[in-house]
């Protein structure tokens, strides 16, 4: 009766390292590969991107547009790419993809979907509204865009109420800002950012708290009359709950 073998620790390690270069040779990098065509890298792409394997699909998707730049395919290679990158929370290659998609392929039917998908994703980096607001102004201006090449079209609803969520937000950034100077005690410099909040935000869920705000500034700098005509028109735009008081 023959002993079963036993193969020793270090020879267990040898070929576990010898089988990860095989599998290392066999997976070779697609920028490597011969004999791939423009659709067989773009079926690659979408076939991983559907399985959610983001790393793989967007190796294919660069693949194709280091090798075939001319193709046919480019164009939704350059889509699909940033789309997967955004998928992949790679924020900045996406917007940067986005944007080359945009420069490259300005006539292309999928422009006003780039420009929404990429609102969306500057939408998702806005930072909180006592903060820097940049990326709300880019997002709301490439959701804008997208409105005004497809008024029609199917992501146009959608861009629509993303802006006016973002535009809330910026309206609660100068409710932010005109609190500040009020607990400062710079009524006039309260008084100005809070009237042209007003103007440009108008509608925005927080031109309640501003309105009431500019108000007080003009109290305070004994603009009785004004300040009177602010909370008329505050009644009647924002009148109390019944039963309740002003």
């Amino acid at each position: 009766m023959s002993r079963p073998r036993i193969i020793p620790a270090i020879g267990v390690l040898f070929l576990s390292f010898l089988l990860l270069f095989l599998l290392a040779a066999c997976s070779e990098k697609l920028s490597m590969q011969t004999g791939l065509t423009a659709q067989d890298l773009y079926s690659m792409g979408q076939q991983h991107q559907a399985a959610k394997q983001h790393g793989k699909a967007i190796e294919a998707y660069k693949s194709l547009l280091e090798r075939f730049p001319n193709s046919p395919l480019a164009g939704k290679s350059q889509l699909a790419l940033a789309n997967t990158q955004m998928d992949n929370k790679d924020d900045l290659e996406a917007e940067v993809a986005f944007d080359d998609f945009l420069r490259l392929y300005p006539a292309d039917d999928n422009v006003p979907y780039a420009l929404f998908r990429k609102g969306e994703l500057l939408a998702r980096q806005v930072p909180d509204p006592g903060r820097d607001q940049t990326k709300t102004l880019e997002a709301i201006k490439a959701l804008t865009m997208s409105r005004e090449k497809s008024p029609g079209g199917p992501f146009a609803g959608k861009a629509a109420a993303r802006i006016a969520e973002l535009r809330d937000r910026l309206a609660e950034h100068e409710n932010r800002v005109v609190s500040h100077y009020l607990g400062r005690k710079q009524y006039v410099s309260a008084e100005v950012r809070a009237r042209r909040a007003l103007s440009e935000y108008p509608e925005a869920a927080p031109a309640r708290s501003i309105m009431s705000s500019l108000a007080i500034a003009l109290e305070k700098q004994e603009k009785k009359d004004e300040a009177a005509e602010v909370r008329r028109i505050l009644a009647e735009k924002y009148p109390p709950p019944k039963g309740k008081k002003p």
